[in-house]
């Protein structure tokens, strides 16, 4: 029987950041919660920067939930065929096996934190 996970504090100044992970373009993420960092932790939560001519291309992401809280910046986002303006405050809720991505508006750093449900398996391969 696995363990269960305990409490843990992670920040991203202790975390390193992956640079441009895939599909994304001049982008940073930091992620902080995952199997790997918290044994036992049944998802995944990063902060995700993109800069103001960087992008989210499109993607699918065919067994995890998205959830995207908006922290600063603003973008047009698409999620299947419906668009939205999303700007701090904003949760974006992205289903399973659906086409997603971001298109930055602004000369400001869109930062978002990001969670995925379940988490994806390459963290505990």
């Amino acid at each position: 029987m696995a363990e269960a996970p305990r409490g843990k504090v992670f920040n991203q100044k202790g975390v390193e950041f992956t640079q441009d992970p895939p599909k994304h373009e001049k982008t940073r993420g930091w992620p902080l919660v995952n199997p790997k960092s918290c044994p036992g932790s049944q998802l995944e939560f990063h902060v995700t920067e993109i800069q103001p001519d960087g992008a989210a291309l499109d993607d699918v992401h065919p067994d995890e939930d998205h959830v995207f809280y908006v922290l600063s910046g603003r973008a047009k986002a698409r999620v299947g065929e419906d668009d939205f303006d999303v700007e701090p405050g904003d949760a974006l809720f992205v289903p399973k096996n659906t086409l997603h991505n971001f298109r930055i508006q602004g000369g400001e750093v869109f930062r978002i934190a990001v969670v995925f449900a379940p988490a994806r398996g390459f963290w505990t391969a």
